[in-house]
């Protein structure tokens, strides 16, 4: 992917789409991404997905009923940076 080991980059993808990745690793990602295309694609699949997962999360919480499943915002990273990224999984 883009010419360069995007695997140490993959990683961090889900938490960095939902913004709570800092200091010298965003910026090393950030650096990655302006380069390599597929990351960037994945990127925007996951924060569509975190943005799904963020609505979901608010309209319980607004209905009175907490999350069924225990998701917070640490849920939600492993979520993107793990379920959005396998091909063919959609449960």
């Amino acid at each position: 992917m883009g010419g360069t080991n995007c695997g140490a980059y993959r990683i961090g993808l889900g938490v960095y789409a939902i913004g709570r990745l800092a200091g010298a690793e965003a910026d090393a990602l950030s650096a990655h991404l302006s380069g390599c295309p597929p990351c960037r694609t994945e990127l925007a699949r996951l924060r569509d997905v975190a943005e799904l997962l963020a609505r979901s999360v608010r309209r319980r919480g607004s209905a009175g009923r907490g999350p069924r499943t225990g998701a917070s915002g640490t849920g939600l990273s492993g979520a993107c940076a793990y379920g959005a990224a396998r091909p063919g999984r959609s449960r």
